[in-house]
């Protein structure tokens, strides 16, 4: 049903063209306004209120209600086909993104975007949107599996990791995700698991369970770890297509923002983990394996040994940073690593999460801060005192210069220098 407006014989008419099969024209023909024009060949209606409310209520009738899904990270996922036109839009937008598998579009979810679908598919459909941003309690996996299904990793699995030297949280990682994995099949071994098995497996967890993208990405790397390294099977690209990662900006601290949180900090030990995380870029993991062979007060610089990818680096200490741990050492009087527990050995990265998001409410910080953002906020501001992109690499101990250019993304310093094309114009 398609509704024109029509300037016939000195009047406004709405022109109605319906197919005679269509249940509705026997409505139109019924209709007491309605008249037949050979002319147009097709029906029409005086230009009126009234007229118009019955064409809406009519046309409303044959449109197929659809529903939207508003995605995790403001991602609008289309779930029909949006007619021509609304697929040319799509392509028009930077970010979006086709699914061959599933047959379904996503774009950012913005109010211009909602605005301009609507407009080209109101004649189509009747859009209901369903927010999945919500947080809702998840299903676990064994949740619906007797605790006599339950199977464990298999223990070659976690030989060989230890054999290739496979990091410790890594090892933890792949046991955890093939326990998973293999309770789900608690039916089958995993010689009789086949390829269809695992690609329906993996559509489950998108589908159903609606993990994230790290979630899927590395239950993969794990399914493959198994079946291509403990089984010496075939390599696969595992059936279904992985997601492409988003790339979310760090969130990180000013300059100011950081100095408020190092001043409100009233705790020895507590201010020493939170410099020396901030001051040297480390990563948490790399602060709690710290030992105090590894600091060198005399050259300034600190030895971070096997950090993430096992890769060494030296990282150089700040004069504040070398007199607070002087201090606190004489206090604390540390064995072997330069933060221990309370009973000595190391530190865990839970109790410095804990501590860190306490002086931050202290601080009347509102920013979602953990151990990272002060690596993520020092490497900002070495970038804002000009140090150069290739030196920052090495500092973090980043593999590709590619991470660290994100840094770049977040600095404004800079831009205010910049001067815009036009003002070198002169058209008055």
């Amino acid at each position: 049903m398609k509704v024109i407006e029509i300037f016939y014989r000195n009047k406004h008419w709405y022109g109605v063209a319906i197919p005679k099969n269509d249940e509705r024209s026997v409505l139109i023909k019924n209709h007491i306004l309605s008249k037949w024009s050979n002319t147009y060949k097709q029906w029409l209606f005086p230009k009126n209120e009234q007229v118009k409310t019955f064409l809406k209520s009519i046309a409303r009738q044959s449109k197929k209600k659809i529903t939207f899904l508003i995605l995790k990270g403001n991602r609008l996922r289309i779930t029909c086909h949006p007619t021509q036109k609304g697929i040319e839009y799509i392509k028009s937008l930077s970010y979006y993104h086709y699914n061959t598998t599933y047959k379904h579009w996503t774009i950012p979810y913005t109010e211009t975007n909602v605005d301009k679908l609507e407009s080209l598919l109101k004649d189509y459909f009747l859009i209901d949107y369903v927010d999945k941003r919500k947080t809702k309690p998840k299903e676990s996996v064994k949740s619906n599996i007797l605790e006599e299904h339950h199977r464990k990793c298999p223990s070659s699995a976690i030989d060989k990791l230890k054999a290739l030297r496979y990091s410790n949280s890594t090892i933890k990682t792949y046991s955890n995700f093939l326990s998973i994995f293999f309770t789900y099949h608690y039916a089958y071994q995993p010689q009789e698991i086949t390829n269809e098995m695992i690609k329906s497996y993996l559509r489950y967890l998108i589908q159903e369970r609606e993990i994230s993208e790290s979630y899927q990405n590395q239950m993969i790397n794990a399914i493959k770890f198994y079946y291509e390294k403990v089984l010496g099977g075939k390599q696969h690209t595992y059936f279904i297509d992985r997601p492409k990662k988003s790339k979310p900006l760090p969130i990180v601290l000013s300059q100011k923002e950081t100095i408020s949180l190092l001043k409100t900090v009233s705790n020895l030990k507590h201010k020493t983990t939170l410099t020396v995380i901030y001051s040297c870029g480390l990563r948490v993991s790399e602060l709690i394996n710290l030992k105090l062979s590894s600091i060198d007060l005399e050259q300034k610089k600190i030895h971070i040994v096997a950090g993430k990818g096992k890769k060494d680096r030296y990282v150089i200490i700040a004069e504040r940073t070398m007199k607070l741990i002087v201090i606190y050492c004489k206090k604390y009087v540390p064995e072997e690593y330069l933060v221990e527990g309370q009973k000595g050995g190391k530190y865990t990265a839970s109790s410095i999460r804990k501590f860190l998001t306490k002086y931050c409410l202290a601080a009347r910080i509102t920013k979602k801060v953990t151990p990272h953002t002060l690596r993520h906020s020092f490497a900002t501001h070495l970038l804002e005192k000009g140090i150069s992109l290739r030196y920052i690499q090495y500092i973090l101990g980043h593999q590709s210069s590619k991470t660290t250019e994100i840094y770049t993304h977040i600095t404004h310093t800079g831009i205010e220098n910049i001067k815009n094309p036009l003002d070198d114009f002169d058209f008055n």
